[in-house]
C-alpha cells in the first residue's frame, strides 16, 4: 500500500503532535565501523546543541540501526512540527556537514552527493559557513534531500507514542514547574501557604 503524503508527517505517522520517521539505506561495503563511528559523532553532535534550538526544530527523538549483518542502516527520529520546516531546521540547526559524515557511508550517497552539489556544495550545506545567504540557501534546496529521504522511508505499519499530546515545551515547562514545587515543599517557611485549601489540588498531585 502506498503511503500518503501529509503537510504534518510527510510519508510517515502521526500520533498526536508527533509524527515518525524511518528510512533505510545500503551500508557500503567495508564501511560497517567507519558508519557506526559517524553515527555517535551525529549525536555527540546534538547533544552540543543548545537545547533550545534543538527543541525548536520539533526533534523528540533520533537513532541509528545498523542491521542485516552490516549491510542496512535504518534512520528512525520522531518529531513535533511539520514535515518540510522539520527537515530544514534540522540542517539549518544541526548543519547538513553532521549529516553527510554518516550518510557518506551508504550506497544512497552517491544520490544525495549530486543534490548536495546542486545545492551549492557541502560548504553551501554547512552551519559554519560564513555565507549570509545560508539560510536562505538551504530553504530553496531542502525540496531534492526531502524526496530522496522519502525514497528510501517506509510508513510505519503503526506507531503510538504516550506522549503524543505533548510538545516538547509543555514537556519541559512541566519538569521546571515540578521541580520549583517541590522546593517549595521543602522549604519549612512554606508550610502555612500551602494550608490553604485553594493549594490543595496541588498538594494531592505532589503526593500522588
Amino acid at each position: 500500500m502506498t503511503a500518503t503524503l501529509t503537510k504534518k508527517s510527510g510519508k510517515g505517522r502521526t500520533d498526536g503532535v508527533v509524527s515518525e520517521l524511518a528510512a533505510y539505506f545500503h551500508v557500503k561495503p567495508g564501511h560497517q565501523e567507519e558508519l557506526r563511528a559517524a553515527c555517535q559523532r551525529f549525536v555527540e553532535e546534538l547533544r552540543r546543541q543548545d537545547p533550545a534550538e534543538t527543541i525548536k526544530t520539533g526533534l523528540r527523538d533520533t537513532r541509528h540501526v545498523i542491521f542485516d549483518e552490516g549491510k542496512m542502516l535504518l534512520w528512525a527520529t520522531t518529531f513535533e512540527t511539520e514535515w518540510d520546516p522539520y527537515v530544514d531546521d534540522a540542517i539549518l540547526t544541526v548543519g547538513f556537514e553532521h549529516f553527510a559524515d554518516w550518510m557518506q557511508h551508504t550506497v544512497e550517497w552517491d544520490v544525495l552527493f549530486a543534490w548536495v552539489e546542486e545545492a551549492g556544495g557541502l560548504e553551501a550545506l554547512s552551519k559554519n559557513t560564513d555565507n549570509p545567504d545560508f539560510e536562505e540557501n538551504v530553504r530553496k534546496s531542502t525540496a531534492g534531500l526531502k524526496k530522496i529521504l522519502q525514497d528510501g522511508q517506509e510508513q510505519a505499519a503503526s506507531y503510538f507514542n504516550p506522549l503524543g499530546t505533548l510538545t516538547m515545551p509543555q514537556v519541559v515547562k512541566a519538569q521546571k514547574l515540578d521541580a520549583a514545587f517541590q522546593e517549595v515543599l521543602d522549604n519549612p517557611a512554606a508550610e502555612e501557604a500551602l494550608a490553604h485549601p485553594a493549594l490543595k489540588p496541588l498538594l494531592a498531585q505532589a503526593a500522588s
